[in-house]
């Protein structure tokens, strides 16, 4: 409720693509921290325990800067920047008047809009989950890679999702949210599809692929981050924080569920492609239709 709902997914995208940052750097903090092998204050430190120490630091920093720089009370969070040097309380009334305008008006509750962002934000989070976990055992198993290959696959989508993250920060002021709605569906549709081999052939080229894997990758930030400003606009005047921990609680089934389940679907099919990602490719196209 802080932000402008014109400027939702603007920020939810800046929000984001700090998130999209930690995929990119992780990989290489992670080798760096693998490489240490030392003792500090009696306790020891090396590969098998840095990341787990590394966390633990960066953690209780967030926690003590969040203890001593945030609040959480709208009179200190939220206001507009100073701009053409206006006073920062007579902006802080036109927030509160443009508030209590809004209250005025009593904006409903949309049932239809609530139920479609959390359906479209399961399937985005369900081919999320399939993707950062079968992805590895499929190019293993498909085309023999190693490691380097692997963790070099995942830098270079990685760093695609946090351009991603980047252009959909400014895309959203020039385009209709429910054009990327659509835009982030349809891709992850033609991703999917592109990722499906066929029953009677198990070969998949490594261009589709390649370009499956890229396209699933840009359809992830564009649908989680349009979905979330487009939550806040059509929740209307209820509890805010409540509902977006639902949707969040949501996303976070199918992250639990989606490596067993797609695991037991390419197992149940000798490891082809087709069973899974076909079952994938059809929840983005039925919703694609609804949209």
């Amino acid at each position: 409720m802080s932000v402008h709902p014109s400027k939702r997914i603007e920020y939810t995208a800046t929000l984001s693509t700090c998130g999209v940052m930690g995929f990119v750097m992780g990989p290489a903090i992670g080798a760096g921290l693998s490489l240490i092998d030392t003792t500090i204050l009696g306790l020891c430190i090396n590969s098998d325990n840095s990341a787990g120490v590394f966390m633990l630091i960066a953690t209780s920093i967030m926690f003590w800067q969040t203890l001593l720089f945030f609040d959480g009370k709208d009179d200190k969070t939220g206001l507009l920047i100073a701009v053409d040097n206006k006073d920062v309380k007579q902006q802080k009334k036109e927030c509160n008047n443009s508030a209590d305008d809004k209250s005025k008006k009593n904006i409903p509750f949309n049932h239809m809009g609530v139920s479609l962002c959390m359906i479209i934000f399961y399937m985005h989070y369900y081919s999320f989950a399939v993707q950062e976990t079968v992805i590895v055992p499929m190019a293993m198993l498909l085309y023999s890679w190693d490691a380097l290959e692997i963790n070099l696959l995942f830098l270079g989508v990685g760093m695609l999702s946090l351009v991603t993250a980047l252009s959909v920060r400014y895309l959203t002021r020039y385009v209709e949210d429910r054009t990327l709605l659509i835009i982030s569906i349809f891709t992850g549709f033609l991703g999917s599809a592109l990722l499906i081999d066929l029953p009677f052939n198990r070969t998949l080229p490594m261009w589709r692929f390649l370009v499956g894997f890229s396209l699933i990758t840009v359809a992830f930030p564009i649908g989680r981050n349009v979905v979330l400003g487009i939550f806040g606009s059509v929740l209307g005047e209820v509890n805010q924080g409540r509902w977006m921990g639902i949707l969040f609680a949501i996303s976070a089934f199918p992250r639990v569920i989606g490596p067993f389940v797609s695991l037991e679907l390419l197992k149940s099919v000798d490891w082809q492609s087709w069973l899974e990602f076909g079952i994938i490719a059809s929840l983005f196209l039925g919703r694609y239709c609804v949209s």
